[in-house]
C-alpha cells in the first residue's frame, strides 16, 4: 500500500488518481489547510474507486503512528506542506513547523515501521538565484532567501543525512518548476482562493472575482519585461513521480531530478495564450515586484530523461486548455 500525504492538494490529488488507475492501494492524509474535502469525492468520481482517508496533521506523531499501525505501507509520497513563497516571508515559523517538523515526524514514523521508500515533493526555489541557465541538479545549493525554499533545502539535506545513517532508505527528490493545468475531466485543479500565483489569479479574474490581473513587475531584463518561468502540465509532473518510484525501488540512495518543461515562457506570453483560447481580453495592472521573485529560470531535464525515461508530452496550449476546462466546471458549480 502507498501512503500519500497532502493527497487532497493540487499535485497530491492528481498523483492519487494516477496511482489508483494503476490499481495501487492508496491511503491519503490531509489536514485541508491547502485543500478541500470536496476533492475526496472528485477523486472517487474520476477513478471510480474509494480511497482510505485520514484527516490530521503530520506534526501529531500519535496520529501518524495510528495510521501506520493500521496498514502495511511500502512507499510514502510526501506532498504535505505549505507552499507559498511570498507568504513564507510573512509567517516563517509556521512554514518551518509545517514543512520541517512534519517531515521529521514522518521519517521517524517510517523508521519505526520499517518503511523505506519515499518520494519527496521539493521545489526549483532551492536553487536560489545567480546560477547559469538552465538549472541542473548538480548546482551547489546555497541557502536561499525565502523561508519556503529554506525549508525545502533543509529537508533535502535531512533526507541525505537519514540515508547515511540507514542505507536501506530509498528516496527520490523531485524539484518542481511551475506545475499548471489540471485533470482532463476538469473536476480537480489548483486551489485558487488566496493564491497570488499567475494561473489562480487569471482564473479568479475570469470568474469575475478580481477587477484586474496583477502583474508583479514589468521591468525585468527579459524580452517583454515580465518574469520568465518554466511551466509543466501537472499530469506530466505526476508521470515523473511514477517513474521516480520505479527507479528508487531498484536503487538505494538519494536521487534528485528536475521536473519541468525545459522551456521558459514569460508572464505576458501566458496571459496572451489565455486571451487567445478564452477569446477575451484580460485587463492587467502592473504591481511592484514580489519579494523573492526572479527574472527568469527554467530547467535542464536531461537527467530525468536519461534515468527515468521521462519527458513532458503536454504543451503550453494543453496546459491552458485544461485550465479553462476546469474554469468551466467552477462556473457550473457557481464557485
Amino acid at each position: 500500500m502507498i501512503l500519500v500525504t497532502g493527497g487532497c492538494g493540487y499535485i497530491g490529488s492528481h498523483c492519487v488518481i494516477s496511482l489508483l488507475n494503476q490499481n495501487k492501494k492508496v491511503a491519503v492524509i490531509d489536514n485541508f489547510v491547502n485543500s478541500d474535502k470536496s476533492v475526496l469525492k472528485k477523486i472517487n468520481l474520476i477513478s471510480k474507486k474509494n480511497i482510505l482517508f485520514y484527516e490530521g496533521d503530520l506534526r501529531q506523531k500519535s496520529f501518524l503512528s495510528d495510521v501506520f499501525n493500521k496498514h502495511n505501507f511500502e512507499t510514502v509520497f510526501h506532498f504535505a506542506g505549505l507552499k507559498s513563497l511570498s507568504e513564507s516571508y510573512k509567517n516563517p515559523l509556521e512554514y518551518f513547523s509545517a514543512n520541517i517538523n512534519s517531515t521529521i515526524n514522518l521519517l521517524q514514523t517510517m523508521q519505526k515501521y520499517k518503511v523505506y521508500n519515499l518520494i519527496f515533493s521539493s521545489s526549483a526555489t532551492v536553487y536560489g538565484k545567480d546560477h547559469p541557465l538552465p538549472w541542473t541538479e548538480n548546482i551547489k545549493l546555497k541557502f536561499p532567501e525565502s523561508p519556503y525554499a529554506q525549508s525545502k533545502v533543509f529537508i533535502e539535506n535531512l533526507l541525505l543525512k537519514y540515508y547515511q545513517s540507514d542505507m536501506n532508505f530509498k528516496v527520490g527528490i523531485l524539484r518542481y518548476f511551475n506545475p499548471i493545468g489540471c485533470h482532463s475531466s476538469g473536476l480537480i485543479g489548483d486551489r485558487i482562493d488566496g493564491s497570488t500565483n499567475l494561473i489562480p489569479s487569471i482564473m479568479l479574474y475570469l470568474l469575475g472575482k478580481k477587477p484586474y490581473l496583477p502583474i508583479y513587475g514589468n521591468d525585468y531584463k527579459t524580452k517583454d519585461g515580465s518574469g520568465i518561468r518554466d511551466y509543466i502540465h501537472v499530469d506530466d509532473l505526476v508521470n515523473g513521480h511514477i517513474g521516480a518510484l520505479k527507479y528508487i525501488i531498484e536503487k538505494k540512495g538519494v536521487h534528485i531530478w528536475n521536473l519541468g518543461s525545459g522551456k521558459g515562457y514569460s508572464v505576458f506570453q501566458i496571459v496572451s495564450k489565455f486571451e487567445e483560447h478564452y477569446k477575451k481580453r484580460i485587463f492587467k495592472k502592473v504591481m511592484p515586484r514580489r519579494e523573492g521573485d526572479l527574472s527568469e529560470y527554467w530547467a535542464d531535464i536531461s537527467k530525468a530523461g536519461k534515468e527515468l525515461n521521462w519527458s513532458p508530452s503536454l504543451d503550453i496550449d494543453k496546459m491552458i486548455l485544461d485550465s479553462l476546462n476546469h474554469l468551466k466546471k467552477l462556473k457550473e458549480a457557481n464557485l
